[in-house]
């Protein structure tokens, strides 16, 4: 790991139950140097990553700024707002944009729709790795290599009946991608279904995003399965298009 990862990795620490700490506490729970710390949280004081109150550190103005720019400039957003937007109008659902980083997944757009469902998966919540279609739609189209890299370092704790062996996993894979979309019923939310698509970067024939539309039960019985899968998918693979131009499509 890089120093500056190192250092990027403070930022992670913080959250709702841990608003703010001292550098004496952030290099307990990095397992730093107090020298190390010291430098590390200096230098992300100055670069307004955090702020610092008489020793006291919480995060940064600079953050709220940069996820402004992120918001107007990032080519995935711009091109899927519309199209989620479109779907939500259309189905009463709720939308949301999920992409990848550093083997995490991360909801980056929250589009609320008419019912306001509570999902407690707004935009910046990380989601769990293989629960959730929001998830496996990306996690099926990565390569055979790297799927099993990942099996191997996070999702044999994920879920027993997908990881109890490698084989087992990369067939429930194959399905997704031969299907286009997938479904999960009541994996994070009781009550609540979801359908995803991945939306295809072209990066080695994989996708790094997913878009989903999530439903009360009773409301997504409503619909015909397979028509909104498709519809689901079709916007995917245009939101793909629009923001990778020079992209092939997934496989």
């Amino acid at each position: 790991m890089s120093s500056l990862t190192r250092m990027l990795s403070i930022l992670d620490l913080f959250s709702s139950t841990a608003m703010s700490m001292t550098a004496e506490s952030i290099a307990e729970r990095m397992g730093f140097t107090r020298t190390t710390c010291y430098r590390y949280v200096k230098e992300l004081t100055e670069a307004g990553l955090l702020n610092n109150a008489s020793g006291v550190y919480s995060l940064g103005a600079r953050i709220i700024n940069l996820d402004r720019k992120m918001r107007e400039s990032d080519p995935l957003l711009q091109a899927g707002i519309p199209e989620l937007k479109k779907l939500v109008r259309s189905t009463g659902g709720e939308g949301l944009i999920s992409t990848m980083y550093d083997e995490q997944i991360i909801n980056i757009h929250h589009e609320s729709g008419p019912e306001r469902l509570n999902l407690g998966f707004g935009r910046g919540q990380v989601m769990p790795l293989l629960r959730g279609a929001s998830s496996k739609v990306i996690i099926a189209t990565m390569s055979r290599a790297r799927l099993k890299r990942l099996f191997e370092r996070h999702l044999q704790a994920e879920d027993p009946a997908l990881t109890e062996d490698w084989p087992t996993l990369w067939r429930y894979c194959q399905q997704i991608i031969q299907q286009g979309y997938w479904v999960s019923h009541e994996e994070l939310h009781k009550g609540h279904v979801g359908i995803s698509a991945p939306i295809p970067s072209g990066e080695n024939g994989e996708a790094t995003s997913s878009m989903t539309l999530v439903f009360r039960r009773d409301h997504y019985a409503l619909f015909n399965e397979s028509a909104l899968g498709s519809a689901l998918a079709g916007a995917a693979q245009a939101v793909g298009r629009k923001a990778y131009p020079a992209a092939p499509a997934a496989r």
